[in-house]
């Protein structure tokens, strides 16, 4: 702000003269500081507040995906090594063991030895859990037409998407439970009412 000066111009009563004397007094200037943010200061603070807040939030939802993802290509490569080793176990021929002959001219006899069986006691992997669940998604008529996205790590399924009544959320939540290998399932799917024609 501009420095002012104020003069005062005063002028004495007394008895009548033929001039009157004049006094002149000088002050300090005044100035008002400002203080606080203006309106436009603070909104352009929040504004940058919720940018910041976007930006983190978006690169934590990357990097989660990228996480999935990972999972995912490692779950796979888990599978195709198991599916590889249990095709050339098939392909193998069985071992036969010949008895030692006891008695001359008797013929032998091939004996097979059985093969171990793929195992059965190991846990699904991920990727078979998701499979089973969106199969059963599928044979489900009434759950069929609707999008309903499964997530499976480490025993937890996690569902998403979208279904026009509570009861459907309900069926798919305990689809899933049914499934070889789940401990738990995370219902995330919103119920919306479809438009009626």
């Amino acid at each position: 702000m501009s420095d002012y000066r104020e003069t005062k111009t005063v002028f004495e009563q007394g008895p009548i003269r033929r001039a009157r004397p004049v006094v002149e007094s000088q002050y300090d200037s005044v100035v008002r500081e400002r203080r606080g943010l203006s309106g436009g200061e603070i909104a352009a603070l929040m504004l940058a507040a919720i940018a910041v807040g976007v930006v983190i939030a978006m690169l934590i939802l990357n990097i989660q995906e990228k996480n999935r993802d990972e999972e995912m290509a490692q779950e796979r490569a888990r599978l195709s090594a198991v599916e590889q080793a249990n095709a050339q176990q098939q392909q193998q021929p069985p071992v036969i063991v010949m008895p030692p002959q006891s008695q001359p001219g008797v013929a032998p006899v091939p004996v097979p030895v059985p093969t171990p069986a793929p195992s059965s006691a190991t846990a699904p992997t991920s990727t078979e859990i998701e499979v089973e669940i969106g199969s059963k998604f599928l044979d489900d008529p009434e759950l069929r037409p609707h999008s309903v996205v499964v997530q499976v790590s480490g025993g937890v399924a996690m569902l998403s998407g979208t279904v026009p009544s509570e009861d459907l959320k309900t069926r798919a939540e305990n689809l899933a439970k049914s499934a070889k290998g789940i401990r738990s399932v995370i219902n995330g799917i919103v119920v919306k009412a479809e438009p009626k024609p």
